[in-house]
């Protein structure tokens, strides 16, 4: 685990994938869910975070004593795309909390918080979306030393297992996003991120 950091200076390259991130957020929850997750991320309720390739895990102080933990699982991405073409789609994404919150309405505030403080690093240390997006074989939990052309079955040591196969995961094609029918206070967390992502470019 690692303790979330303070923003001192900015990294140029970080801006821009960061205020894209927390307007994905913004549009991943209805607008007083989001408040609090903003909420917990100012004020440090997001305890730990780790970032690996395919997933962030974060530890969230919330109402109870212990913790709840929420992890943030991406669709890998191709390495060449830049790190705004790094930057995921709704459907790329699912959440998960140990929280009764999540059961229920998918997109619980403490996985908000942890999107949140993600976009946070990113503004330290923009790298951070290659390792979560891009799978970099360096920082998995899993290397493989086969030659490139060498083939592996991957399904041989499930062949023998002693027991069942395991499930298939299943990510929804959408995540359930509430859909305000009237003016939505999210829209100026969304219009500000755009606007700041808008100057970020012309400054270049």
């Amino acid at each position: 685990m690692t303790t979330p950091r303070r923003l001192v200076t900015p990294h140029p390259q970080g801006r821009l994938p960061a205020a894209m991130l927390r307007a994905l957020a913004a549009e991943l929850s209805d607008p007083g869910r989001f408040s609090r997750a903003k909420a917990y991320a100012r004020d440090g309720a997001v305890i730990d975070i780790v970032i690996e390739p395919g997933e962030v895990r974060g530890e969230v102080q919330g109402s109870r004593y212990e913790p709840y933990v929420a992890t943030i699982f991406a669709a890998p991405a191709p390495t060449d795309e830049g790190l705004l073409g790094l930057i995921p789609e709704r459907a790329e994404l699912m959440a998960t909390c140990s929280c009764p919150d999540a059961e229920t309405f998918g997109v619980c505030k403490h996985a908000l918080a942890v999107l949140l403080v993600l976009a946070d690093e990113l503004t330290i240390e923009p790298d951070l979306l290659t390792r979560w997006r891009g799978g970099d074989p360096a920082t998995s939990r899993v290397a493989t030393t086969a030659p490139a052309d060498e083939s592996v079955d991957v399904l041989a040591p499930l062949l023998t297992a002693s027991g069942p196969l395991p499930d298939r995961v299943v990510i929804p094609p959408r995540l359930p996003v509430a859909m305000a029918t009237t003016t939505d206070p999210r829209d100026a967390d969304v219009s500000a991120a755009v606007a700041a992502a808008i100057a970020e470019l012309r400054a270049r």
